[in-house]
């Protein structure tokens, strides 16, 4: 039998999960511990086989999967018998559908029938394809909502979004969809993987 993490350590080791890989600064901005703190407790899940740590970056390992799924059924087993976050759940999967139709729209533009990249010179469809992603996003508030009543780390997901909508409305359009940041994609990604896992289900294909 699997045996399961204690909380603050799923915590860590699931967002490392998430972002593939990560230093502590970037994982305590979302799981609100110290630096400090995440660095021991990766330093012990290394220890403990689940994460490699060098130069100041740490991976997760072919072992930690397992683990947060085991740890995952115990810690969230209210979720997944919860009425109300299936409903929702069953709503975001249309709202996931929408969002990655719209960040199409966003990388690409109808030029003559054909798909070209976005060179983002239109304003005006930019400002259309924006408008769209902040209603998706508001669409995720109920969820959000009652995954936090079970687990009040979900919330800074509402966070991470807004923070990324007001960079977007001053201009920064990278925040729509660059990987390498804090994104309306990155976040969205990384908030549907971590529903997955707490539901115990796989990504549709």
């Amino acid at each position: 039998m699997t045996t399961t993490l204690a909380k603050p350590d799923y915590d860590v080791l699931n967002v490392l999960a998430l972002k593939k890989m990560a230093g502590a600064p970037a994982i305590a901005a979302v799981v609100e511990l110290s630096p400090d703190d995440v660095e021991e407790r990766l330093a012990s899940l290394a220890a403990g086989g689940l994460a490699v740590v060098a130069g100041g970056a740490a991976l997760p390992t072919d072992e930690a999967e397992p683990r947060l799924a085991a740890t995952a059924a115990e810690i969230y087993a209210g979720v997944r018998g919860d009425d109300d976050v299936l409903a929702l759940v069953e709503q975001f999967e249309k709202t996931n559908a929408a969002l990655l139709t719209t960040m199409s729209s966003w990388q690409q533009v109808d030029v003559g029938g054909r798909k070209v990249a976005n060179d983002h010179t239109d304003a005006a469809y930019d400002g259309k394809v924006i408008s769209r992603l902040e209603r998706l996003v508001g669409r995720l508030d109920g969820l959000i909502a009652a995954l936090a009543r079970h687990d009040a780390r979900f919330a800074t997901y509402a966070t991470r979004f807004a923070t990324a909508l007001a960079g977007i409305d001053d201009g920064d359009h990278d925040l729509v969809s660059s990987p390498t940041r804090d994104s309306i994609h990155t976040v969205w990604f990384e908030f549907h993987e971590d529903l997955l896992r707490t539901l115990g289900r796989e990504r549709a294909e």
